[in-house]
């Protein structure tokens, strides 16, 4: 597995596409979606995903935790949001804490870990 995540608007889909070849119809995009496609390389937008998990009362880290083994070939793309302002908001406040303890569980179980910064990946691991 890869994860590759960054701030919002930082080049991270543009990075996959051009430095792992993968193609527009390779590439899941979890927008309003609960369950990854897992017949796809990349999955795009996973903090979006976690987001909709939440708010259908399920635990994302547990629906990360028992898909490890589905994710294991994938490229995740995932905004960072553990920046910036605490949200008030009750729900918001637990979507960024389940991207973050999703994330740092994605990362001990990949093989890459590369941040993305104005386009530029780092790679951390």
């Amino acid at each position: 597995m890869v994860l590759v995540f960054g701030g919002a608007w930082q080049g991270k889909l543009e990075y996959v596409i051009q430095n792992y070849g993968v193609r527009e119809d390779e590439i899941f995009y979890c927008d309003d979606s609960s369950e990854i496609d897992f017949s796809k390389k990349a999955v795009y937008g996973l903090d979006r995903l976690i987001l909709n998990i939440i708010r259908d009362g399920a635990d994302p880290l547990e629906y990360i935790k028992s898909n490890l083994d589905r994710i294991s070939d994938k490229i995740i793309i995932c905004t960072d949001i553990s920046s910036g302002v605490v949200p008030m908001d009750p729900v918001l406040r637990q979507w960024r804490e389940a991207v973050g303890r999703c994330m740092a569980l994605l990362a001990r179980s990949a093989e890459r870990v590369v941040r993305i910064f104005c386009g530029i990946g780092t790679v951390l691991k």
